[in-house]
């Protein structure tokens, strides 16, 4: 599992964003609440994270926060 990541924000497009992490850029669903608290494109970013492995998709969620992670969990 995928437990966080650290990197760059490299891109945001609500409710996406894209973190490079040394040359890799993950795909990251944020809910709103994280995404408005994200810093400026290029600057680091940590995010908490859960991973969502299903049949027809592999999903990679990022959170601001433990608390919202929780509840998401």
């Amino acid at each position: 599992m995928i437990g966080h990541l650290r990197g760059q924000l490299a891109a945001r497009n609500p409710p996406e964003v894209v973190i490079d992490c040394h040359g890799v850029g993950y795909e990251v669903l944020v809910p709103m609440s994280s995404f408005y608290n994200l810093p400026a494109l290029g600057q680091e970013v940590t995010l908490l994270t859960h991973f969502v492995v299903r049949e027809d998709a592999q999903l990679l969620y990022g959170f601001g926060t433990v608390a919202e992670r929780a509840t998401f969990r």
